[in-house]
């Protein structure tokens, strides 16, 4: 079971003071749904993880599926001041994620845009962001973490996607709940905490340094329109960029979608 004095008790120092208040559910609708209901009373570093998560949510409102063994949190935040491409925050979560767990012994991980962390190309970990922007120009947002730490063989059915676990990338790593918890908990309050002082070009440059798709062929759909092209990752503004008809094409997050495993057949 999770225990939040554990998990709190194994942050630094400096991650301590970003998280006032770390509750553990024991079942729950949404980690991420609670703390946008909360906006107005924890403002900042508010931290909820649930032992179940009975309606999770990915990207467009997909559904997440909890297995059994994972880990799923959420992290309140509020921006004082309007920050420009905050879609960027979604990338600059998912580097530091990876720096975290390739420090801790889990190698060759990728991402996958926008918001999937990836082993030999099966999903085990994905992000998602509910952003509340208020009159004064300040910006609320609750940060949504999913970890796979262990699939059942009805986990994998479940999944209607290739799918992994963090104990199937290293198996010889032993490691308790708690301390994983704790791990991804002090990579998101720092992510959220230096955001504002984030190089794009840098954070555009580390991106596709292990971006799962660069360079492979895929369809995506802009409009009603779907379209074969080659992934470049993204650029410094945060745009997928895709090499199609002979030239680049820039697409914002909004404006484009991958077609997961399909591919168009003349």
């Amino acid at each position: 079971m999770l225990d939040p004095y554990y998990i709190r008790d194994s942050l630094s120092l400096e991650s301590k003071l970003l998280v006032p208040v770390l509750q553990v559910y024991e079942n729950i609708g949404s980690t991420n749904d609670v703390l946008m209901e909360k906006n107005c009373v924890y403002p900042n570093g508010h931290t909820c993880f649930a032992e179940h998560q009975i309606n999770g949510r990915g990207l467009a409102n997909n559904k997440w599926i909890a297995v059994e063994n994972n880990i799923c949190f959420s992290v309140a935040w509020n921006f004082t001041k309007e920050i420009k491409n905050l879609y960027m925050l979604n990338y600059y979560i998912a580097i530091k994620l990876v720096k975290s767990l390739l420090a801790y012994g889990y190698n060759n991980i990728n991402v996958k845009w926008p918001n999937d962390l990836i082993y030999n190309g099966s999903k085990f970990g994905g992000i998602l962001i509910d952003t509340r922007y208020k009159k004064n120009s300040e910006t609320y947002l609750v940060v949504g973490i999913g970890i796979n730490l262990m699939l059942s063989e009805a986990d994998k059915k479940n999944i209607d996607q290739k799918s992994t676990d963090l104990f199937s990338i290293n198996k010889n790593l032993s490691v308790s709940r708690n301390k994983i918890a704790g791990v991804l908990l002090e990579s998101l309050v720092e992510s959220l905490s230096n955001f504002k002082n984030c190089d794009y070009k840098e954070l555009s440059e580390y991106w596709n340094n292990i971006d799962y798709n660069y360079d492979k062929l895929k369809t995506i759909i802009v409009g009603n329109k779907k379209i074969e092209t080659t992934l470049k990752g993204i650029n410094e503004f945060g745009q997928l960029c895709c090499s199609h008809n002979k030239r680049l094409h820039l697409y914002n997050i909004n404006e484009v979608k991958i077609i997961k495993d399909e591919f168009i057949r003349n």
